[in-house]
């Protein structure tokens, strides 16, 4: 039951994130610098050595989270690409594409939190807790994706509600999945790649594209490091 619970209350942020698109993004680079902070924290202090302990050494763990890394790092190159480089003259159907493309991360994103919680309620709670921090920005994405490329705001609200209902797919499909340890270690690896490049390779450097309160983003992203190491040794 928990890990539904924690998958549904990704459902708030997306939907936030999303709708802040077109009513204010005044301060969302701060918001954006804490969240990648906090995500490369839980990455490197639990979901990565937790992924390390399962799998048969250092290295595994480190090649499953390099192809974590690859994998999302291409998505961002090239479905995720507009978000931040084109304009509205691309056609509606590489606003399908895009949001769809978000909308499946979202799913993975509920897959790592059915996958955690088989390892433990610990690892359970610090993965969901890193879906939490970047389901904001998904949302936001999500809308921009569609709006930017020639979707009208219905259809843009359409790809949000179908990116805030994902998570929760992905986690019954995550818990209904019983897998032995090296997969979960090698599952656990490839979301830690993704977290530290969704926080260290995405979020951080579009937290700082406004070019605005720098200093400030800095200290939001060591604020959201610092608390991901604080709640691991807690847990």
């Amino acid at each position: 039951m928990l890990p539904f619970v924690l998958a549904l209350a990704a459902v708030g942020p997306r939907v936030f994130g999303g709708l802040s698109v077109i009513h204010a993004r005044a301060r969302l680079h701060l918001a954006m610098g804490f969240a990648g902070g906090a995500l490369v924290g839980v990455a490197a202090f639990d979901t990565l050595p937790e992924a390390a302990r399962l799998l048969p050494g250092v290295v595994p763990m480190a090649a499953c989270a390099a192809v974590g890394v690859a994998a999302f790092a291409l998505l961002e190159r090239t479905v995720f690409r507009h978000v931040h480089h084109e304009d509205r003259a691309c056609r509606p159907v590489s606003a399908h594409l895009g949001a769809g493309g978000i909308s499946v991360h979202a799913f993975l994103d509920g897959m790592a939190i059915g996958a955690a919680f088989q390892v433990s309620d610990q690892v359970g709670l610090l993965t969901s807790a890193a879906v939490l921090l970047h389901a904001f920005s998904d949302g936001l994405n999500t809308v921009t994706t569609a709006l930017r490329h020639g979707l009208q705001e219905r259809g843009a609200l359409r790809w949000l509600a179908v990116n805030a209902i994902a998570p929760v797919v992905g986690a019954a499909v995550g818990l209904t999945l019983a897998l032995p340890d090296a997969a979960l270690g090698g599952l656990l690896a490839f979301f830690g790649g993704m977290f530290l490049f969704l926080g260290a390779g995405s979020l951080l450097p579009e937290a700082h594209r406004t070019g605005r309160d720098r200093n400030l983003v800095w200290a939001a992203a060591a604020l959201g490091l610092l608390l991901a190491g604080v709640a691991s040794r807690l847990a």
